[in-house]
């Protein structure tokens, strides 16, 4: 089986709308983040609102395709020791040392006067964030796919026999349509049965509403990868599923901006259309993605590699860097933004190439997968030539 580039393209941007998503919290009106600038933008708001649509769903449905390449080729335990080291080996790592700036940082917005070498050792009161400074913050996602990756290793490994596979493809190849329906229902049902009427914590205890509307996700990742059938209907729907995505938005947003009394049956429709636009805007991106980003590129061959550091380091700059822009800084919100997005990227890729991808233990910490002997070998005399050339 070939590579899927374009999955590879999707992930790599989907990470970096995320950095620019948690910038525009600090300038969205209405809803709360660890700082906000004083002057808030509704038009941040709307920019986050289309985001949420297909930010986090599509990085839980790629990385359930990315479960099905990976159990291809590995027995249970040696997929469950890769997602350990790759997965719950961060998380801790970043609980200690990544994650407790965002909280300090986010303790002095507050009024709190202490010095980091004071605050950093209450972490290890063990007392949960936020009323004791012990956090995953954005690092909720990395903990989820390891809890989906372990409790839904037997319905993978029930889903990647063969006659189940060739059942489905069977199946979608007879009736394509019904792709949409597994893809989409579980989720539509999921969201206005349970989802709507819980809290989102991403603190895993009592979070289960929205663990489950994420986990549909990572499921359905994986049916698409047993399922090559569904990828021709998709790709050939570019056009439909674009302007469905667009107009499932406008529609969306006549009866936000209008303010729209909904109960009774009307907020149920609201809710389904909710759940529905967000997979229109997935499909959508899967489709687009499919037909024109399934081609590689030096920049993706490093990105794919730089992007899980990338998005363990960048909430943690965003913060930081926000901080002192919203507290010291008078300037318009459009300037902040792009001053403290534009930092941030930087910051985050530079923390990548100068101080984790030269040393093995921290990409072991950031999870980065190793090289095989050949690409080491290729990478090395790449290093080598470019020290060369500095020499000269």
């Amino acid at each position: 089986m070939e590579r899927r580039h374009d999955i590879d393209w999707l992930r790599v941007i989907a990470i970096i709308l995320v950095l620019y998503f948690h910038t525009a919290m600090i300038f969205t009106a209405e809803w709360d983040w660890h700082i906000k600038n004083d002057e808030l933008s509704y038009l941040w708001l709307e920019f986050n609102f289309w985001l949420s649509r297909f930010r986090m769903p599509l990085l839980f449905f790629i990385s359930g395709y990315g479960t099905y390449l990976a159990l291809r080729k590995r027995s249970p335990w040696k997929y469950l020791k890769e997602r350990n080291n790759r997965l719950m080996v961060p998380l801790i790592f970043a609980m200690i040392v990544i994650v407790p700036p965002q909280v300090f940082f986010e303790r002095l917005f507050n009024g709190a006067t202490m010095s980091y070498a004071s605050f950093w050792p209450t972490i290890f009161e063990m007392t949960p964030y936020p009323e004791g400074n012990l956090s995953w913050h954005h690092m909720w996602f990395v903990l989820y796919l390891f809890i989906y990756s372990a409790v839904l290793l037997p319905l993978f490994l029930w889903l990647r026999k063969d006659k189940v596979k060739n059942y489905l493809n069977r199946l979608i190849e007879k009736h394509s349509w019904i792709s949409y329906v597994l893809l989409i229902v579980p989720t539509v049902l999921i969201y206005v049965t349970f989802t709507v009427y819980t809290n989102r914590t991403n603190a895993l205890i009592g979070d289960w509403g929205w663990m489950t509307y994420w986990g549909s996700f990572f499921l359905a990742g994986y049916f698409a990868g047993i399922t090559p059938a569904m990828w021709k209907r998709i790709e050939s729907d570019t056009r439909n599923l674009v302007g469905l995505a667009l107009h499932s938005t406008i529609i969306l947003n006549y009866f936000r901006w209008n303010r729209v009394e909904l109960e009774g049956i009307s907020e149920t429709l609201y809710l389904i259309l909710l759940a529905v636009s967000g997979w229109l805007w997935l499909l959508s991106m899967l489709s687009l993605g499919k037909r024109y980003l399934n081609k590689p590129h030096p920049i993706l061959a490093y990105a794919n590699r730089a992007i899980y550091p990338f998005y363990i380091l960048h909430q943690t700059i965003i913060i930081i860097i926000g901080y002192y822009i919203v507290t010291l800084v008078d300037e318009g919100i459009l300037a902040k933004y792009l001053f403290v997005s534009t930092i941030s990227f930087i910051l985050s890729v530079a923390g990548y190439e100068y101080f984790i991808r030269p040393f093995r233990i921290m990409r072991f910490l950031f999870g980065v997968k190793e090289l095989p002997k050949k690409e080491k070998q290729k990478d090395f005399t790449k290093l080598e030539e470019r020290a060369e050339f500095k020499a000269a």
